[in-house]
């Protein structure tokens, strides 16, 4: 890559991560805005928030005016979702459907489906309409919002700048990995996390350089305001124990359960909301009553539910608390999404693992004391192991979680566990637009062959035909049928009276006219078609090309430098067994 070209990316992908690193700033301001106004001033509910976030946006009231706006009856926690659901679903049916549901599926859709276009009233959409519907209570996160507002200014500005189909893809990975790294303060696994989602088995690596320069700098641009401390507050814990590996295989096997369980009621729930006969933009409140009846009794399923996260990791939970609280989270968050609430479903997964994994630690603290060093490291295991089955992306999981805890010395059990859920889930996923790897993606597999058939050349794959004889304009279809008779060919050059070749005919065209009558009056100048040859140096993309345009079973290759010197023919045969053997690493048949 030249000079030029490496100024320009990075030209671009730093204004990409400014532009998603303030988006992710203004989101968060808002969202802490509609929380403060519905909990703090209406319902008289302070939510629990993780040790390192901090709140952006406090808005006091006079002391008259919010002694008369506070209600402190608790039947306001009821509506409160259902409202902003209500409020999210009449924004998305009015400005755009696309925005309904978790935004990284939407990403991911776009990517493969949409050419890597997202419209920019998608993106507002989504902004305004997750604020609404997280900000009331709705059980969803924040990624799935912020990586399709970052992935849809990628996607604008690659427009902008005249980029092409594939930069423009890339553009969108590296916007969406600038908004998660950014509001979740974790820029390398926000990276790895928009190269990682895109496949159940795969990663698109080409996009590795730009989402990793775009994420450092969106969340350079959101800490500068926000603070540099990570999102939960997390004691400095090392793995020395490797007796302790047992235990997270264990807790491994029991998330991808629990993962499996958690994907198939999120397909479960989507159809049973989907076959409910009532207005679409209703829909999302029906959820959002149900998620408010779920916190009446349990307020602490309300949004991200990142404070109760953060209670589980300073160990002041119980085993009974944790595992009622992830299998609600669950339920509420599958009632929020699919009911058409705007909203990401990274955070409750974090927090339905870390519950879980909080829980299996303290069992295997209390059944075999002393074998687990300290059982809030499984929280931390959990979040990374649950989610890495439920979305199938063991590496960026790992390294997100660790940057949002500065959880270092853990990444060992991390990882472990993370790449074992991983293996145990792979059919399975939260997140339905992903597939296979990249073979399974229709762009893929023609830039995939275009390489392939660039890398070999006609003279590898073509027949050798010693004194090709040349068809007369003027010969009748007999002449020209004892022609190919003596040629062997399917195919045969076309000469005029000078001598120039004009044009080429096939055999299985004169065929089809033996049985006319009058076919003497037919000469080859009415059966040929416009020349296409190749030549020994020529690659096969080239004869790709031909073959699809002409529909020829042959082509006619000459000799490098002249007009008229036949040496041979390419057949349809020759050239899917050069393809073949390429792709199989069969050595190379030289002519």
């Amino acid at each position: 890559m030249n000079v030029v070209s490496t100024g320009r990316w990075m030209f671009y992908c730093v204004v990409v991560g400014v532009f998603a690193g303030v988006a992710a700033l203004l989101f968060n301001i808002g969202l802490n805005a509609i929380q403060q106004i519905s909990f703090s001033h209406l319902a008289g509910l302070d939510l629990l928030e993780p040790g390192g976030q901090h709140n952006l946006m406090h808005i006091p009231l006079p002391a008259s005016l919010d002694s008369t706006i506070r209600i402190r009856s608790s039947w306001l926690i009821i509506l409160l979702p259902a409202l902003g659901a209500l409020i999210s679903g009449l924004l998305v049916y009015k400005f755009a459907p696309d925005a309904e549901g978790s935004g990284t599926d939407s990403v991911i859709r776009a990517y493969h489906k949409q050419k890597g276009k997202i419209k920019p009233v998608v993106s507002i959409t989504k902004f305004f309409a997750s604020i609404f519907t997280i900000g009331t209570g709705g059980s969803a996160g924040k990624e799935g919002p912020i990586a399709q507002v970052g992935a849809g200014i990628g996607s604008y500005l690659a427009d902008k700048f005249g980029m092409s189909e594939q930069e423009r893809k890339t553009l969108l990975m590296a916007g969406m990995g600038a908004g998660i790294g950014a509001i979740f303060k974790a820029p390398i696994g926000g990276a790895l996390f928009s190269i990682e989602v895109m496949y159940r088995k795969d990663m698109e690596s080409e996009g590795l350089v730009a989402t990793i320069i775009s994420s450092i700098i969106g969340y350079s641009v959101y800490a500068s305001f926000d603070g540099w401390d990570s999102i939960f507050n997390f004691q400095s814990l090392a793995f020395t124990n490797p007796y302790e590996l047992p235990f997270y295989i264990l807790l491994a096997l029991i998330l991808v359960v629990a993962g499996i369980i958690y994907a198939k009621v999120f397909d479960k729930t989507k159809r049973l909301f989907a076959n409910i006969d009532l207005p679409v933009y209703i829909k999302p409140a029906l959820g959002g009553l149900a998620v408010g009846l779920i916190a009446f009794f349990y307020p602490s399923v309300l949004g991200s539910s990142y404070g109760s996260l953060q209670a589980a990791l300073n160990g002041n939970l119980t085993i009974s608390f944790m595992l009622l609280l992830a299998l609600i989270k669950m339920i509420a968050t599958v009632f929020t999404i699919n009911s058409g609430g705007s909203g990401g479903v990274f955070a409750p997964s974090l927090v339905i693992g870390g519950l879980l994994g909080g829980a299996v630690g303290m069992g295997f603290n209390a059944l075999l004391p002393g074998m687990v060093g300290n059982p809030t490291a499984f929280v931390l295991v959990g979040m990374g192991a649950f989610f890495a089955a439920a979305a199938n992306v063991p590496i960026s999981g790992t390294i997100l979680i660790t940057e949002m805890s500065k959880s270092y010395g853990l990444i060992v059990p991390l990882i472990f566990a993370s790449s074992i859920a991983y293996l145990g889930s792979q059919n399975w996923s939260i997140y339905k637009e992903q597939i296979e790897d990249r073979y399974s993606s229709s762009d893929y597999r023609g830039a995939f062959l275009n390489n392939i058939l660039q890398s070999i050349k006609v003279r590898e794959a073509f027949q050798r035909v010693e004194n090709l004889p040349t068809v007369s304009q003027s010969s009748n279809v007999h002449q020209v049928l004892e022609t190919f008779g003596r040629s062997g060919t399917l195919v045969l050059p076309v000469e005029n009276d000078n001598h120039d070749i004009v044009g080429m005919v096939s055999l299985y065209d004169v065929r089809s006219l033996l049985a006319q009558e009058k076919n003497n009056f037919i000469i080859a100048a009415d059966l040929m078609v416009p020349p296409k040859f190749l030549t020994m140096n020529d690659p096969l993309e080239k004869a790709f090309h031909y073959f699809t345009k002409t529909g020829e079973p042959e082509l006619l290759v000459i000799q490098h430098g002249t007009q008229n010197k036949f040496v041979g023919v390419l057949s349809e045969r020759d050239f899917l067994l050069a393809y073949e053997r390429a792709i199989s690493g069969q050595p190379k048949i030289n002519s």
